[in-house]
């Protein structure tokens, strides 16, 4: 097996500035890389299937909640056409909630994968990143959740009248749940993506300002072209994506202040 060659700490600012690599980096097999890998793979898989099995069993009651606590009157019944179609939402459930609580253990794992190929500065980038676009996800699934589902599932309902009544399919609306939390959380990413581009000088408060007609329409194609749906989802998706840009240039004007 390859000897592990193993680079000199640096002791001076010379050094450092000589150093052709991250501190205390050191040059491994690939098979070595490939092992830690897997160990770690199993670090993350063993905790998901374990919540995975913990939530099964009370899926039934999570998605009672999940549905008709805040999107539907209890009075309402939704409808199941496959035998398998209500099993395969309580297994989407469970990966769901697996991977929520799971969340903090991948960063974790990702970071001490990679942490020995990064600088001090780059390390500290990382996390700098990766914990607040996390939590911009989150605030903008629970938006969905809270404020933009109740209103589309009553439009949804609002079409039953007094020949037809809606049968409202249980996957098709938890699709939708999925599909509007993601695609919200996704949207939520905007200001903090606008702040980090600025703080890298990758481009100017004054450039976004400038080019944000540009921005809207692709925005706006985006939502209407590519992820269009026929319950009104894409259409609020683009107006707060238009909001949270106009948010993002708050920040980044107040940064740019900051930096003068």
């Amino acid at each position: 097996m390859k000897e592990r060659i193993r680079r000199p700490v640096p002791r001076t600012t010379e050094d450092v500035q000589n150093l052709e690599g991250p501190i205390g980096d050191e040059e491994l097999p690939i098979l070595e890389h490939l092992i830690e890998l897997r160990e770690r793979f199993v670090h993350i898989i063993i905790p998901f299937g374990i919540a995975t099995v913990l939530m099964f069993p009370f899926s039934n009651l999570v998605l009672r909640l999940l549905l008709f606590h805040n999107l539907f009157p209890e009075e309402m019944s939704l409808f199941v056409y496959s035998p398998i179609e209500w099993m395969s939402v309580r297994l989407l459930l469970s990966f769901l909630f697996a991977l929520s609580v799971t969340i903090p253990l991948i960063i974790f794992e990702t970071f001490a994968f990679i942490r020995p190929g990064l600088y001090p500065s780059e390390r500290k980038f990382f996390l700098l990143v990766v914990i607040p676009s996390v939590c911009c996800y989150a605030l903008g699934a629970a938006f969905a959740y809270l404020f933009v589902l109740p209103w589309i599932i009553s439009y949804l309902i609002s079409y039953s009248g007094d020949v037809a009544a809606v049968a409202l399919s249980t996957k098709r609306i938890f699709s939708l749940i999925l599909y509007t939390g993601v695609g919200f959380g996704m949207i939520f990413q905007i200001p903090f993506v606008m702040i980090l581009a600025v703080k890298l000088r990758l481009v100017t408060h004054e450039w976004l300002r400038d080019k944000r007609f540009i921005f809207y329409g692709l925005m706006v194609g985006i939502m209407f072209f590519i992820v269009a749906d026929p319950t009104g989802v894409s259409m609020i998706m683009a107006v707060v994506a238009i909001a949270l840009f106009e948010l993002g240039l708050l920040f980044t004007r107040l940064i740019g202040r900051r930096h003068q």
